[in-house]
């Protein structure tokens, strides 16, 4: 599941349980606007100019993350009911909480997240009433 600055690698149920349908959904790519000016272009130096136009044009960026060896990520573990579940995160743990501190779910859950050294994040709720 993407998220600006990183994604989290877990099952999709595991996912679903903690924030719900329509956000592991809405959460697989980010939509940004692009705007181009208008410029030349030279390939070569000293050789002929081509005219670029300006353009505006929508991009999606699709999680990604360098992996951690074999590990694909950093272990991290969520509380779900009492229980810790593991769940693997590639970025920051500063984007996580950024994204998790403005992100809209459905579920219900208060989120409560602790890295592989042992620290701990949260609570996080969603940032709208349900």
């Amino acid at each position: 599941m993407g998220f600006p600055g990183g994604s989290l690698t877990a099952t999709r149920g595991l996912l679903q349980g903690v924030f719900g349908e329509d956000l592991v959904k809405a959460s697989q790519y980010a939509e940004f606007n692009v705007n181009r000016n208008g410029h030349t272009r030279t390939r070569v130096i000293g050789g002929n100019s081509t005219s670029v136009a300006s353009a505006n044009y929508v991009k999606k960026r699709f999680g990604s993350g360098r992996s951690n060896g074999g590990s694909g990520g950093e272990a991290i573990q969520f509380m779900i009911d009492g229980d810790w579940w593991t769940v693997r995160l590639s970025g920051s743990h500063q984007a996580l909480n950024s994204w998790l501190g403005s992100s809209l779910w459905q579920s219900g859950n208060i989120v409560l997240w602790r890295s592989e050294k042992g620290t701990t994040y949260g609570p996080f709720t969603s940032a709208t009433e349900i």
